[in-house]
């Protein structure tokens, strides 16, 4: 019997004054609907209520099983799970993206916005 590893503890970076907390804003509609803070867990997006981030869409443009974020060599990077209608930036179809901070990932009618930004503690 294998015994799990542990995962290492990867979490925001403290600076004196300051922090830097990874975190998805998510827009509907242009409205900002949530904030979610990203941890080394990483996160799954869809519309089945087992996501991390769940994504109400009646009209079903967002998969059960959408996308996940998770932290690769110290960038956090979002992957689509083969949806049906697709995971857009800059107008075009992606597969993984590495997630850049102000840069909209499109999602049907949701805009995930990656920020990093230090804020003051």
């Amino acid at each position: 019997m294998t015994t799990p590893r542990p995962r290492p503890a990867i979490g925001p970076s403290f600076v004196p004054g300051h922090s830097r907390a990874s975190r998805l804003v998510v827009f509907r509609d242009g409205v900002v609907h949530r904030a979610v803070e990203l941890t080394a867990r990483g996160l799954t997006i869809g519309r089945g209520l087992q996501n991390d981030l769940v994504l109400e869409d009646p009209d079903r443009n967002v998969s059960r099983f959408h996308a996940e974020v998770r932290l690769e060599a110290g960038r956090w990077v979002l992957m689509d799970l083969n949806s049906q209608n697709g995971t857009w930036v800059d107008a075009r179809r992606v597969d993984r993206v590495e997630l850049r901070s102000g840069v909209p990932v499109i999602i049907g009618r949701y805009s995930l916005v990656f920020d990093d930004t230090p804020f003051s503690a």
